[in-house]
């Protein structure tokens, strides 16, 4: 545990107590001397600027999971009777998108949202008119549901399957309909992982970052971007005040996610062999079953559509950008390898990103095997709680207090510098499947490999380490996508020596160059082909 506790104490507690830090000192100090003030508070909590921003970030994270609820909950409850085959295949079409970069998915959106865009031509097709879906409050609110209601649907996918049969059969023999016992029975076991499936997709929602600054616009200001424009003009003391009230919310958001349901459903679904819901009655036609699968197709429609009409996009030959293209061309795939700027870019990334991956499974692994040696379950919950924190602290606090660090260790703008600040990011992912496996490993293999005089170093290495090989992969694959994605850390710590998301982040902002798509095309590509190797190596 010593690796994990060391980079978590420099890279993640360090960074928040600076920023507590900055937040009671003022940038400019009085004459008569500096010193622990609660003047920058003062100012937050007595700006009507702010009170605005502040109303306009929580009604924008409540539209954002009554939207995730009202798409996640049928589909969830679909999944969840459905029998193996069709069961993976739909959670597989609904987290292909989860895997590819955000910026590639804003970027589709304002394709799509445009005021010449896919859904205005489908309007004035059928003779509705335009309407004005980009750069405001409805374009976040869309852009951050399209991001948000994977997790809404494995949570609620995870609670439903954890519904005993039984409980459902006595209902329907003591005489209650299909209706009464799903209103009466079955809803009361998952209210906790409704609560906190909702509690957790609105904690997040207020530290979104990337898909207010891209698809919000200047009336789309929230308190994430707020920070970033203080920050801007060296307010970084009302920057981090605000910081520190948005990180108090959040976490204690997550703390009532881990009370009403629980660490162990937010992570993965059950694994006892049982399907729950769908062990009782299968899916018979009805109207509601038609209705189920309506809203499921939408919400896989809606998933996938960024995706295809960014690879659609990327062979389009003008160089204004629209959806469908009149004629077709290859060009920008190869502007992609003679662009010195790109190619520096994706080097880069890789770099950072294949550090980032083995280093964090490497790190992952050592704790996974510690916390699984627990014997005491308040020390593990106390431990997986800590191990999660960096989900949910908003990444703009964790940039600015990183940048603080980084500057004080001179590794700013440099690779050293970004690994250990994605591997913050990183970790709880690659443990969240690493700890799952070491869950699901028989130990008395390992046992009897000792019995038959390994040491414990080298039972390890050669009884459990071949046994959960699948989910060290898939360690790998989940670390370098974090890092090969992450935009707002890298934003605040590079200059010149730009990653590839922070280039196509200053496109967004900008205006978009044809190639963007293109080399969006490719990212999709590489996470599809991650797929398809971790899927044949489960196998």
């Amino acid at each position: 545990m010593a690796p994990y506790l060391a980079l978590t104490a420099v890279f993640f507690v360090l960074p928040l107590a600076l920023v507590v830090t900055r937040s009671l000192t003022l940038d400019s100090p009085a004459p008569n001397g500096g010193g622990i003030t609660l003047q920058n508070y003062i100012e937050v909590l007595s700006s009507s600027v702010l009170r605005s921003v502040v109303a306009r970030t929580f009604a924008v994270s409540a539209y954002t999971t009554v939207a995730c609820f009202t798409l996640g909950f049928p589909t969830a409850y679909l999944i969840s009777k459905l029998s193996r085959t069709p069961a993976t295949i739909l959670t597989t079409l609904i987290f292909l998108p989860f895997w590819v970069s955000v910026l590639v998915r804003l970027f589709s959106l304002t394709i799509i949202l445009g005021r010449d865009g896919l859904v205005n031509s489908v309007l004035i097709a059928m003779g509705a008119g335009r309407l004005e879906l980009l750069f405001n409050t409805t374009a976040t609110v869309i852009g951050m549901t399209n991001y948000l209601l994977p997790f809404m649907i494995i949570i609620l996918y995870s609670g439903m399957i954890r519904v005993d049969p039984a409980i459902l059969l006595a209902a329907r023999a003591t005489g209650a309909t299909p209706g009464q016992a799903f209103v009466q029975v079955f809803l009361p076991q998952i209210k906790p992982v409704v609560a906190s499936a909702c509690t957790l997709v609105f904690v997040l929602s207020l530290g979104f970052f990337l898909t207010p600054a891209v698809l919000g616009g200047a009336s789309g200001l929230t308190v994430a971007l707020y920070i970033q424009q203080q920050i801007s003009v060296f307010r970084w003391g009302v920057a981090s005040a605000i910081g520190v009230l948005l990180l108090v919310i959040s976490l204690l958001g997550y703390l009532i996610v881990i009370r009403l349901a629980g660490l162990s459903q937010l992570i993965r679904p059950s694994s006892s062999g049982t399907k729950g819901t769908s062990g009782t009655e299968k899916l018979k036609f009805s109207a509601t079953v038609t209705l189920l699968w309506c809203v499921a197709a939408a919400s896989i429609t809606f998933l996938l559509l960024p995706l295809i009409v960014t690879i659609l996009t990327s062979f389009g030959a003008s160089r204004i950008i629209h959806f469908p293209p009149e004629r077709w061309t290859f060009k920008w795939y190869q502007d992609i390898f003679h662009d010195p700027d790109w190619i520096h870019a994706i080097g880069r990334s890789l770099a950072v990103g294949l550090l980032t991956a083995i280093l964090s499974t490497l790190v992952a692994l050592g704790l996974a095997r510690a916390v699984s040696g627990f014997r005491s379950r308040f020390l593990r919950a106390v431990m997986q709680t800590a191990v999660y924190a960096p989900l949910v602290v908003p990444i703009i606090l964790l940039a600015i207090g990183m940048f603080d660090v980084e500057t004080r260790l001179g590794l700013l703008d440099s690779i050293c510098g970004l690994v250990p600040l994605h591997m913050v990011i990183a970790i709880p992912l690659a443990f969240a499947v690493l700890s799952s496996a070491l869950d699901d490993f028989d130990p008395d293999l390992e046992a009897a490999a000792r019995a038959l005089g390994s040491s414990r170093t080298r039972a390890f290495w050669s009884v459990t380490i071949p046994n959960i090989k699948g989910s060290l992969l898939g360690s790998l694959i989940i670390s370098f996508v974090t890092s090969w994605d992450e935009a707002v850390i890298a934003l605040f710590q590079t200059s010149f020596n730009k990653t590839l998301p922070v280039r196509i982040f200053s496109y967004l902002q900008s205006g978009v160059e044809p190639v963007v798509p293109a080399l969006a095309t490719l990212l999709i590509a590489l996470v599809v082909l991650g797929m398809a190797i971790r899927v044949q190596q489960v196998r």
